[in-house]
């Protein structure tokens, strides 16, 4: 979204009104978006903000969902509307094997639905907040790592299953990181906070933010740090957009459906499974595996546990002096 929102201004200057439609949930990621006027969130549906909206009299929408509620806000405001290609066809058919090309990354995508405003996209060299624009980050970095240099952040888990790091790239990205005197900062959420207090209390210069950090602390650390070690979520794309080096560690999601990290440093890479077919993805947003129907994260049979971790090693330790 925040190259989208870049180029608009960009274009429109600032007295246009861009604002933002999201779920509650969602929240979180939508207020470190510079660029937005107001943020309207909704729980189950966009009549919770309907009149709100009818009253800006807005000229464009942009559905990037394609879905029935999209459909009736567009209908409701009496907009020109836009839509996002979603492509489900085509990440369909990536995870049954049916095809192998790539999904355009998303953000191209929603620069194509916009094509009519003639947008003056950055050169394809550029990268992260060259490419992105400036993420709004208010506030300070968490106190425990006020002073503290030379930061790797690990991010080890997902709201799904199919996205959370194994427990031997975990340790070997520690390992490797101590090697290249880096204090290594745990970030997730509450789901993953017992592991990374467990491996914060067992490892001398490890700091544990899982489960304790708002986003915006995660997004200021990652900013701060010299490289990433993500799996598919959230930080993996906020690295991208920080202009941080980013390895992304992929499990039963894969770049090819169109959501890998968009105009990324350089240096950023990604390890695929060690699978016979690799590149097929089990599912569009990790929920689901198809080596097990367990929803363990740590099942030995899921994607996740198939990921080369002396690849982790080496690129820490080209990435990092």
């Amino acid at each position: 979204m925040q190259p989208l929102i870049t180029m608009l201004r960009r274009k429109f200057g600032e007295d246009a009104t861009v604002d933002l439609i999201c779920l509650k949930r969602s929240m979180p990621a939508a207020s470190l978006l510079s660029g937005i006027n107001q943020l309207h969130a909704i729980e189950r549906g966009t009549g919770e903000v309907l009149k709100a909206l009818k009253d800006v009299h807005y000229h464009h929408l942009l559905d990037m969902h394609g879905s029935v509620r999209s459909w009736s806000l567009a209908k409701s405001l009496d907009a020109l509307t836009f839509q996002v290609d979603k492509r489900w066809w085509n990440r369909w058919c990536l995870t049954r094997g049916l095809r192998s090309e790539p999904v355009t990354p998303f953000v191209d995508r929603c620069l194509d639905a916009v094509k009519a405003f003639h947008l003056h996209k950055p050169a394809p060299d550029t990268w992260g907040e060259e490419a992105w624009g400036t993420l709004r980050l208010e506030g300070d970095m968490p106190h425990v790592l006020q002073g503290c240099k030379d930061l790797l952040v690990l991010s080890l888990g997902s709201s799904q299953p199919g996205k959370h790091l194994s427990e031997a790239v975990v340790e070997t990205t520690i390992a490797a990181a101590k090697d290249r005197h880096q204090t290594v900062v745990l970030v997730g959420g509450s789901d993953v906070q017992p592991r990374c207090e467990a491996l914060a209390a067992k490892n001398d210069g490890v700091l544990n933010g899982a489960g304790q950090w708002t986003l915006t602390e995660v997004a200021l650390a990652i900013r701060e740090a010299n490289a990433l070690v993500s799996g598919d979520t959230a930080t993996m794309h906020l690295g991208a957009a920080l202009g941080v080096p980013t390895l992304a560690v992929w499990g039963c999601t894969r770049p090819s459906l169109g959501l890998a990290p968009w105009r990324p440093h350089p240096k950023s890479a990604s390890i695929l499974p060690k699978r016979p077919a690799e590149a097929i993805p089990c599912s569009k947003h990790g929920a689901t595996c198809r080596y097990t129907s367990s929803t363990d994260p740590m099942d030995p049979k899921r994607c996740s546990q198939f990921v080369d971790s002396t690849g982790v090693r080496a690129w820490i330790q080209d990435v990092v002096d």
